[in-house]
């Protein structure tokens, strides 16, 4: 039997980031209790925060890429 082991980190305004990367952020852009008929978010962050992978293009301009 394989073992897995989740190693994702929660993202909030603390989370780490890149100095010169976007950091996370979650603002509401349409919210129930302003008289929309949902609740919209939106999230803002660069894709190198957090739990993630980096692929060879990263360090290589000829790498591979995940895309």
């Amino acid at each position: 039997m394989n073992l897995w082991r989740d190693i994702s980190q929660r993202l909030n305004e603390n989370t780490p980031y890149w100095p010169g990367d976007t950091p996370y952020s979650y603002r509401l852009n349409s919210s129930i209790a302003k008289g929309s008929s949902v609740n919209v978010g939106e999230i803002r962050m660069s894709t190198h925060l957090g739990t993630h992978i980096d692929a060879p293009f990263h360090f290589d301009e000829n790498g591979k890429k995940i895309m």
